[in-house]
C-alpha cells in the first residue's frame, strides 16, 4: 500500500524490511511535558502515561501505552497501540506507518519530534540458535541476542507473536539457560481454566497443589495471557509484587495479542503488565525471515527419529517450492509440511513432486473446512467422525504410496496390525484384495 492510501480512516504505510541501524531521539515540542526527551539506540520506545513507557507523558489525552516508535534505516516506524485519541502525522491518523526523520507527530494534546541520529555499528553477536530455536536471519539473531541476555536474570519475560512462531520453545530455552534450570518448568494456559476453578488452579485451595506451588523453584509459563480472566489478574498481581503471600517462581508469559492495547481498553491491569513484561520479546513471523526456511527444513529433517522411515535430504527445487509457500501457521506449519513430505517421499531426497503430493493431502481438507465455515455447525460427534474419516483416508493413501501397496510393509511403517490395517483400507475402498 502506498503512503497516500487510507483504510478505514487510518493511514497504513509499508513496513521496511531493513534492520535497525540508527539511534532514535524523541522530543516533546508541545504540551505539558515540553522539552522531555528519550533516546534509544536499539529496539523501540513507547510513548504514553504508564510507568513502563520509555517516554512518559502527563498529558491526560494520551493513553497509557499510546504509540510505539522504532528506528529504521529509512525512517521512523510508528505503530499506534489502539490509543483512545490516535496518533496523527500531517493531519492523517496513523495505524502502522514509517515517517521520515524529523517528523512531528500529534499524540493527545502534545506534539513529539522524532529524529534519527548517527548510524550505529551493527551488533557482532552471531548466535544462530538458542535452545531449540534456529535461524540465521537478522531478525532471529536479534531475538537470540536478547534471549541469551535475559535468560540468566530474574526478569519476567513477555513473549509475543503469532501462533507457531516459537513462543513456547523460547520460554523453554529461557528456563534451561536460567538459574532455575534444575527446577520444574510448568505451563498453564490462561484460556483453559474451567469455570469457577481458575482461582484454585492458579493459587490453590488448601487441598490440592496449585500451579504456582508446582512451579516453585523453577519457571511458570502462562500461555494465552490475553485470556487471563480479569478476576484473576488482581490476585496474580498481588502475589507477584509481594502483597499476598505465596510461592513466586520466575514467571514467563506468552500471547498472540498486544497486551498494551488491552491496558488502553481497561481489560488488562497495567500493573500486572508491567510486572510480566520486565523484558518483552516479539517472535517474528516466518514471512519476515524467509532466509530461515532452508536451514529450518534441514534441521527438521535431521531431528526426525532415527528409526522413522523417510527422506533425510531435500533437493534444491524442493527448497524453492518451500520458499514459494505461505505459512499461516509459521514455523510450526513449516515443520509439519517438511515432516509429511519426508514420510511420503519416494526416495531419500524430497523433491518438488513429493511436496506437490504433500499439498494434495491437505488441499481437500482445507476446501472442506472452508465450506464448513459457510454451513451450520454440525453436532460434535458427527463433526469429529468426519475429521477422523478425512484423516484416515489421507493417511492411508500416503501409506499405500509409500509402501507400494505391500500390506506387511504398510503395517511396519504405520505400526498398525495387518488385519486392522486391511479393514481400514477396505472401509475407505482403498484395497481391492
Amino acid at each position: 500500500m502506498s503512503g497516500d492510501e487510507k483504510t478505514g480512516g487510518t493511514m497504513t504505510l509499508d513496513r521496511p524490511s531493513a534492520p535497525d541501524v540508527h539511534a532514535l531521539r524523541v522530543t516533546v515540542t508541545r504540551g505539558p511535558d515540553r522539552g522531555r526527551t528519550a533516546v534509544v539506540s536499539r529496539g523501540s520506545v513507547i510513548v504514553g502515561r504508564a510507568n513502563g513507557a520509555g517516554l512518559r507523558l502527563s498529558d491526560v489525552a494520551v493513553s497509557s501505552f499510546h504509540v510505539e516508535l522504532s528506528a529504521r534505516a529509512d525512517g521512523v516506524e510508528v505503530r499506534d497501540l489502539a490509543s483512545h485519541n490516535g496518533t496523527f502525522f500531517g493531519g492523517a491518523r496513523l495505524g502502522s506507518a514509517t515517517v521520515p526523520s524529523g517528523a512531528l507527530l500529534e499524540v493527545g494534546a502534545s506534539v513529539i519530534h522524532v529524529e534519527l541520529e548517527a548510524e550505529l555499528a551493527v551488533p557482532d553477536d552471531q548466535l544462530a540458535s538458542f535452545g531449540a530455536l534456529r535461524g540465521t536471519s537478522p531478525a532471529m539473531r536479534s531475538v537470540f541476542a536478547v534471549l541469551s541476555r535475559v535468560a540468566p536474570t530474574p526478569l519476567s519475560v513477555l513473549l509475543e507473536g503469532a501462533a507457531g512462531t516459537g513462543k513456547q520453545l523460547a520460554a523453554r530455552a529461557i528456563h534451561e539457560a536460567s538459574r532455575q534450570a534444575a527446577g520444574p518448568f510448568v505451563t498453564q494456559s490462561c484460556a483453559a481454566f474451567p469455570a469457577g476453578l481458575g482461582d484454585s488452579i492458579l493459587f490453590g485451595d488448601g487441598r490440592s497443589l496449585s500451579v504456582l506451588d508446582a512451579a516453585e523453584g523453577g519457571t511458570l509459563l502462562l500461555t494465552d495471557l490475553s485470556e487471563l480472566p480479569q478476576a484473576l489478574q488482581a490476585r496474580l498481581l498481588a502475589v507477584l509484587d509481594g502483597r499476598e503471600r505465596g510461592p513466586r517462581p520466575r514467571v514467563l508469559a506468552a500471547t498472540r495479542r498486544d497486551i498494551r492495547e488491552m491496558v488502553n481498553a481497561s481489560t488488562f491491569l497495567e500493573g500486572l503488565y508491567l510486572l510480566l513484561a520486565q523484558a518483552r520479546v516479539v517472535m517474528p513471523p516466518l514471512s519476515a525471515r524467509p532466509e530461515d526456511i532452508a536451514p529450518l527444513a534441514y534441521h527438521f529433517l535431521q531431528s526426525m527419529p532415527a528409526d522413522a522411515e523417510g527422506a533425510r535430504a531435500i533437493a534444491r527445487e524442493g527448497l524453492d517450492e518451500l520458499r514459494r509457500r505461505e505459512y499461516r501457521g509459521n514455523v510450526r506449519e513449516l515443520r509439519a509440511t517438511v515432516e509429511r513430505a519426508s514420510l511420503v517421499a519416494r526416495g531419500q531426497t524430497i523433491t518438488a513432486g513429493d511436496l506437490a503430493f504433500e499439498r494434495l493431502l491437505t488441499a481437500e481438507r482445507e476446501r472442506a473446512a472452508s465450506a464448513n465455515d459457510l454451513r451450520e455447525i454440525a453436532p460434535f460427534k458427527e463433526a469429529k467422525r468426519t475429521l477422523v474419516d478425512e484423516f484416515e483416508r489421507d493417511y492411508l493413501k500416503a501409506l499405500l504410496l509409500r509402501a507400494g501397496e505391500n500390506l506387511s510393509r504398510a503395517s511396519a511403517l504405520s505400526g498398525v496390525e495387518r488385519h486392522h490395517l486391511r479393514d481400514l483400507f477396505r472401509k475407505h475402498d482403498l484395497w481391492g484384495k
